[in-house]
């Protein structure tokens, strides 16, 4: 048993526990025969493992005898000289929540030992929980998961150790680890009864109300009946299931790399071409890996959801979304602006799907602002990006000028512009554009052919003439005829964005 319970995450250390920091650990003790006996254990082993062990318990009040339970757990603790921690949940609350009973307890279980975990460990350790489950809660598990439909990922049951975010008001991750996971229960019980220990019954075990007491109560028996070891067998089955997950995850994870265009803490957008060549299987899969990168719990999405998106992107046509999805993410389709590639975007639904190539005017600029009348020197920033406008002597422009490549730069013959202002593309708007003949386009016609993401579209700068109405420049991507420099100009207008950094 104490070799079952040393995990790599207490391995022994090289001067017999005299580390001047040791690892704080929090065990999860119910009072019951498992949590007794890893409490005892981890006792046993702190010193040459140089933990600081801190016992943990949640009366739930839910049954009459919650109240022995932690009076019992708190005498253990003292006996072996260790901090104690608990916390008393509402019962009637936990009833009415719309979770269910379970998910609920689970949660706010949780939550106090993830909370109490962060609290007892300073940075940088990290903070650890412990808790009891072993190989029959284990094989307990693949038998509710298969029956409720689970896949590949669910069926390999739980882990040695898992990675618990998001559950403690933004603290710190926490590791939780398991400790017993391949141990018995028979092994468990041998051990208790061998150093004497004592431990609570929780009547309500026997309760084949509930799915788990009626797997371990009525199921696991009959099973017995045709495999002795039936619960080591399935216990060994959710490992090999697991090994299978891992691969086909680390495949998952290659494959959206390949495919990702960009990633941050918004969004993450990858090739739909490529994602539309893979199997659905495969599709299911990376986007999986793709949601997850953004909300660790998108982990959770069952086969259904992820099986509705994979097949909702493999059929969306030209631009699409936001579309919405559970934890607060939405998927659109946009083409990357450099590439004219079209893209999956996985973004919050409060972010643009595809961030912009160049200057952007935010919904809070806009409603400040509206319009910023700009004069023959002017300088404005927005955000992250500076427009500065200069009046110039034709003869003073560089050379090279008519070959300008830069597509945030513009010269306008300054004779025939009358009040220019920045502002955004409003319904309507229409441009002359260069080389057109004098032909009018719709500043949204352009949008369209330039392929950008109509969420793009409300805060595209445009540089327009307050006195006539007449668009000189949408930034970035097409400028007017009206106001084009001629070998008449006398003073030319320019007008450069460009990051703030660089000015």
């Amino acid at each position: 048993m104490a070799a079952q319970a040393s995990h790599t995450l207490f391995p022994p250390t090289t001067d017999g526990g005299q580390e001047a920091q040791p690892q704080p650990v929090v065990v999860a003790v119910s009072g019951g025969l498992d949590s007794v006996v890893l409490l005892h254990l981890l006792a046993q082993s702190a010193p040459a493992w140089n933990l600081a062990l801190h016992v943990a318990h949640i009366d739930h009040d839910l049954r009459p005898a919650s109240a022995g339970d932690a009076a019992f757990v708190r005498a253990l603790a003292g006996a072996l000289g260790l901090p104690f921690h608990t916390v008393r949940l509402d019962g009637a609350a936990l009833h009415a929540d719309s979770s269910g009973l379970e998910a609920a307890a689970r949660t706010a279980r949780y939550r106090f030992l993830c909370a109490t975990a962060n609290n007892v460990t300073p940075p940088p350790l990290v903070p650890i929980v412990a808790v009891a489950h072993h190989a029959g809660d284990q094989a307990e598990t693949l038998l509710l998961r298969l029956v409720q439909g689970s896949g590949l990922a669910g069926l390999a049951g739980m882990r040695p150790v898992t990675l618990l975010e998001d559950t403690a008001g933004g603290a710190r991750p926490v590791c939780l680890v398991r400790p017993l996971l391949a141990a018995p229960r028979a092994d468990i019980l041998d051990y208790a009864r061998r150093h004497g220990l004592a431990w609570r019954e929780d009547e309500s075990n026997a309760d084949n109300a509930r799915a788990r007491n009626l797997l371990r109560n009525t199921v696991l028996p009959e099973l017995a009946r045709i495999n002795p070891d039936i619960a080591a067998t399935l216990a060994r089955t959710a490992t090999l299931l697991a090994d299978e997950s891992d691969r086909l995850l680390a495949a998952d994870e290659e494959i959206c790399r390949r495919l990702r265009v960009l990633a941050d803490d918004e969004r993450i957008v990858l090739q739909l071409a490529g994602l539309r060549s893979l199997t659905q299987s495969a599709r299911r899969g990376v986007l999986r890996v793709a949601l997850a990168g953004l909300a660790s719990a998108a982990r959770d999405l069952n086969y259904g959801q992820l099986d509705a998106l994979a097949t909702a992107v493999g059929a969306a046509g030209g631009h699409s979304g936001p579309h919405p999805l559970p934890h607060g993410l939405v998927w659109s389709i946009v083409t990357e602006f450099a590439s004219g590639a079209r893209c999956l975007s996985l973004h919050r639904g409060d972010a643009l799907p595809i961030p912009p190539p160049g200057p952007w005017l935010p919904a809070d600029w806009r409603a400040a602002a509206g319009a910023v009348e700009l004069g023959e020197t002017a300088t404005v920033r927005v955000e992250e990006w500076m427009l500065t406008c200069n009046t110039l002597a034709l003869s003073a422009l560089p050379l090279d000028w008519q070959h300008n490549a830069d597509r945030w730069t513009v010269y306008l013959d300054r004779a025939q512009v009358g009040t220019p202002a920045l502002t955004v593309a409003r319904p309507g708007m229409k441009l002359e554009p260069l080389g057109m003949g004098g032909r009018h386009k719709q500043v949204g016609d352009l949008f369209t052919d330039r392929k950008i993401a109509p969420p793009l579209r409300a805060g595209w700068p445009v540089i327009f003439d307050e006195a006539n109405g007449e668009v000189l420049w949408v930034c970035g991507l097409a400028q007017s005829e009206h106001a084009r420099v001629t070998a008449m100009t006398r003073l030319v207008w320019v007008v450069q964005w460009a990051p703030a950094g660089d000015q």
